[in-house]
């Protein structure tokens, strides 16, 4: 036993402690939480890495036949399973849309299987090895190996996982650009180094017989390993922040270089520009050619966002971006990263509440309104019918019938005000409530406005007015009956107010396209000044006077006009001449 482990030093096998050395540094240096879960797996390559060149460092520095096939071995524990782990860490740090799982890759695990297996247990059926001898010419005796055929399976699995390593490798150089590019070329160095030193060990170009250089390549690997994961941190900077965060982001992500390049763009980036594919190295003057402000807030070094607007009215998106400098491992700057967040929701919601403040200002300037003719149209009717019940009650004034007639027609007319005024606010009310329902039906617009000429029959005679009704009699239109009855009312109350005696007022029906249906109310009355015209349909504004025979008028009926009409789908149009008269003209749209 101790014949068959015994051991003399030598310089080719104590220089194998140089990518011991290595392997262990990265395994401690990689095996930190920040690297997790990459820093798991390329612990686990150079432990492989480690346990291939110690046991190689023992073959050759065993004195004995058998002491160094058991090495031989025990190196082959680890090297089927280098170029596996290569690849697997080659597409995690190049190809990380979800990352790689085992259960997903387990499959290239199996032929290193069948090679550990097979050349463990060589001497049972050399498929293998086909010779294992002892050379004994040189200073120090070594193992002389004569390759069987599982052996070039092997070697062409290998270079299969490397020569995919290397794709995915230059791959990700192509398309990375700038702004990982030394950690890439440091993990191409290092695939590199041991595929061309072993390439020229198996084809006998080596100057030394019988020894494999490969770990000694693997120590250089793990330099460059080494100077890539300490100096630029290759683990850290590339596979968690690059997939598992850059393309998960439900923000916008866009890369740019120094030289206003794009350099990378994550998914809803694609989306926000309704870019098919991310057009690596294409100039943003280009791509952004419709949104100059966009590229000027890019290229601005001040602290500041943009709120960038897209699409039509029915499709907009709001975003608001912001840009920040990224800075390399010196601390300068090689790049930009813009954030694009969508604030489309936000948006909606400050519009929403933007339009309830301006709704409350109305409402309160409508309320301020609202008071002020309830005060002032309530005072005169109250008055008048205060008057007029003292006179009664004083025992000395003896009335006359014809005082009372006319005392009578007084009280007539001040109940007839007091009560249109009470109706408007009423439904006014209701309106501001939302507790008017549209409930549309085909009106006969002939039959309607013969209900409204019995309705002021008394009003027209007392003011010795002509009501023309021109509607053809079969003329319907689609809407709220009970809306319609006060639309009408009210503007024929208005054209009876401001027409003076022998006037006339005409009811004809409206020219309109074929999907729309409408009517006119003409009156030959003193007209609307352009002043009153501006802000007829406006309750804050100041439109009510008196009538052509000291008719009150609050306003408010055509205010409650406006609303019945855009509550069925109609639109008002007022055309009128001071002293020649006004015309109405109510249009529905939406008819069959």
């Amino acid at each position: 036993m101790e014949t068959r482990f015994a051991f003399e030093s030598n310089p080719y096998a104590l220089s194998l402690l140089i990518p011991v050395a290595i392997s262990v540094f990265l395994v401690i240096e990689a095996w930190k939480p920040r690297f997790a879960p990459n820093g798991r797996l390329f612990s686990l390559l150079m432990i492989t890495i480690a346990v291939w060149s110690a046991a190689y460092g023992l073959e050759l520095a065993s004195t004995s036949f058998e002491g160094m096939v058991f090495w031989l071995k025990v190196e082959y524990l680890a090297i089927p399973f280098v170029t596996p782990l290569m690849l697997l860490l080659a597409h995690r740090i190049t190809d990380l849309n979800a990352g790689p799982r085992f259960s997903r890759f387990s499959y290239i695990f199996i032929i290193p299987v069948f090679t550990m297996f097979f050349s463990i247990t060589n001497e049972y059926h050399n498929i293998y090895y086909s010779g294992i001898e002892l050379a004994s010419e040189g200073k120090f005796s070594l193992l002389e190996l004569q390759f069987g055929p599982w052996y070039y399976v092997h070697v062409v699995y290998s270079y299969l996982l490397i020569f995919i390593a290397l794709y995915l490798i230059i791959r990700k150089l192509y398309y990375q650009h700038a702004l990982f590019r030394i950690q890439l070329l440091f993990l191409l160095l290092a695939l590199v180094i041991p595929l061309i030193v072993f390439t020229m060990y198996f084809f006998g170009l080596m100057p030394v017989d019988n020894i494999d250089p490969t770990p000694f390549a693997f120590a250089m690997s793990g330099v460059a390993m080494s100077i890539s994961i300490v100096r630029f941190r290759m683990l850290d900077l590339m596979p968690i922040a690059r997939e598992h965060v850059f393309k998960s982001m439900t923000d916008g992500l866009i890369v740019v270089d120094n030289k206003n390049r794009l350099i990378d763009c994550n998914p809803f980036g694609l989306k926000v520009f309704d870019w098919l594919r991310t057009p690596y190295g294409e100039q943003l003057s280009v791509l952004w050619s419709d949104y100059p402000g966009l590229l000027q807030h890019l290229q601005s070094a001040k602290d500041e966002t943009y709120e960038l607007i897209l699409g039509n009215d029915k499709d907009r998106r709001v975003y608001l971006t912001s840009v920040s400098g990224i800075l390399n491992y010196k601390n300068v700057v090689v790049g930009r990263l813009m954030v694009i967040h969508d604030i489309t929701h936000r948006f909606h919601l400050q519009e929403k509440i933007r339009l309830n403040e301006e709704k409350l200002r109305l409402l309160n300037s409508e309320k301020d309104k609202l008071f002020s003719v309830i005060g002032h149209d309530l005072r005169g009717p109250i008055s008048a019918f205060i008057g007029l019940t003292e006179m009664f009650a004083d025992e000395s004034y003896n009335i006359t019938p014809d005082e009372m007639k006319t005392l009578a027609k007084q009280m007539n007319n001040s109940a007839r005000s007091l009560h249109g005024l009470l109706e408007n606010l009423l439904e006014w009310a209701r309106m501001q409530r939302e507790e008017v329902k549209v409930e549309k039906d085909y009106v006969v617009l002939f039959q309607l406005f013969e209900r409204i000429q019995s309705l002021f029959r008394e009003n027209l005679q007392a003011k010795s007015l002509v009501f023309v009704n021109q509607l053809p009699p079969g003329l319907r239109v689609l809407a709220d009956e009970n809306m319609l009855f006060a639309l009408t009312r009210n503007l024929v109350s208005n054209a009876i107010k401001f027409t003076p005696r022998g006037g006339r007022i005409t009811i004809s029906q409206a020219e309109t396209v074929p999907s729309e249906t409408g009517f006119r109310v003409c009156d030959t009355g003193i007209g609307i000044p352009t002043v009153i015209l501006e802000g007829l349909f406006k309750l804050d504004s100041k439109t009510n006077r008196p009538g052509t025979e000291g008719e009150t008028s609050t306003g408010l009926g055509l205010v409650l006009v406006r609303e019945f009409a855009e509550r069925n789908s109609g639109r008002i149009i007022v055309d009128s001449e001071v002293g020649k008269g006004t015309c109405f003209t109510v249009i529905f749209s939406g008819q069959k």
